[in-house]
């Protein structure tokens, strides 16, 4: 459960940002499907850790995402569906290792995305992740509010575990990310992004006491089109990660 946890925090938080020259795919052309490996690297050994295929439908949307770990042979499946106005309704997620499917649904106003939230609920305890979007007057996104409740239905506890607070600049790109971990009494962490257009290039993390404690770089080969088909993860000065995408243009 931890684990899609953590892997939908990641679609919340980085998964709907604008991109203004590009599709609703995040390409600048329209494709079919998308396959990217991930590489990690350790000792100057490669390993292929994860596996990510996206499929686009016929306005460039993503209807379906599948993500397979390799080291542990689990795989996550997300199906995506939309209202008349083409906005994302719903996701149902399907991990290998649940029975019962993750929804997290989406709710608007004014045509902005307002809120996103999903459920995680069985006898014992429930898990409740909810997403609010703030907007400026231009109606560009200004940020989103992130909360982790978990309640004991034994004990009857209420616990916020976590509270994610994003904020984006007018190009609706993510500036910066602060994460407040309520288990851990209240450790704060805060990452800063910095870009080269729509592509990111750093990452900085700051503890809790605002020093740095790690650093990422990213460095991108480019196809034809203008879009990445190798990302390189450059971790503290060393080579970690290495993303090679395949994209298939229609």
């Amino acid at each position: 459960m931890n684990k899609l946890i953590t892997i939908i925090l990641s679609i919340v938080l980085f998964g709907c940002n604008k991109q203004t020259s590009k599709q609703k795919n995040g390409l600048t052309k329209s494709a079919n499907k998308t396959i990217e490996y991930t590489i990690q690297i350790n000792n100057g050994i490669q390993d292929t850790v994860l596996i990510t295929t996206k499929k686009f439908g016929k306005n460039d949307q993503i209807i379906y995402q599948k993500r397979e770990t390799l080291f542990d042979n689990q795989n996550m499946k997300i199906n995506y569906i939309y209202n008349s106005d083409n906005q994302l309704k719903k996701e149902i997620v399907k991990m290998s290792i649940d029975n019962l499917p993750l929804e997290v649904n989406y709710s608007y106003k004014n045509s902005l995305l307002f809120q996103s939230s999903s459920i995680l609920d069985n006898n014992n305890e429930k898990f409740e992740q909810i997403e609010t979007q703030y907007y400026r007057k231009d109606k560009t996104k200004k940020m989103s509010s992130m909360s982790q409740v978990y309640v004991n239905k034994i004990s009857k506890d209420t616990i916020t575990n976590l509270i994610v607070s994003a904020y984006y600049n007018q190009d609706e790109l993510n500036d910066s990310i602060v994460t407040i971990n309520l288990k851990r009494q209240g450790i704060k962490t805060k990452t800063i992004y910095q870009y080269n257009g729509n592509k990111m290039i750093l990452a900085q993390e700051f503890d809790n006491n605002d020093s740095l404690a790690s650093s990422k770089k990213f460095e991108y080969k480019m196809d034809e089109f203008d879009n990445w088909i190798e990302k390189r993860i450059i971790e503290n000065g060393v080579l970690k990660t290495i993303a090679i995408r395949e994209i298939y243009y229609k």
